[in-house]
């Protein structure tokens, strides 16, 4: 998902005013910010994979 289709779910709720279009833009919203909030699932994690054993 991406911002274009968030506003688009938006404009179909504004249309319609109906639960199931509004579930749709919430979902859409929510799955657009946790991409922006991950964007890189390794980010704060060790260079390499060292395990017990160290490096």
């Amino acid at each position: 998902m991406n911002e274009h289709d968030e506003q688009a779910a938006w404009s179909c709720f504004a249309q319609t005013g109906r639960v199931q279009d509004y579930l749709i833009y919430s979902q859409c919203k929510q799955q657009n910010t946790v991409l922006q909030e991950e964007p890189d699932g390794n980010q704060y994690g060790r260079p390499g994979d060292y395990g017990a054993a160290g490096g």
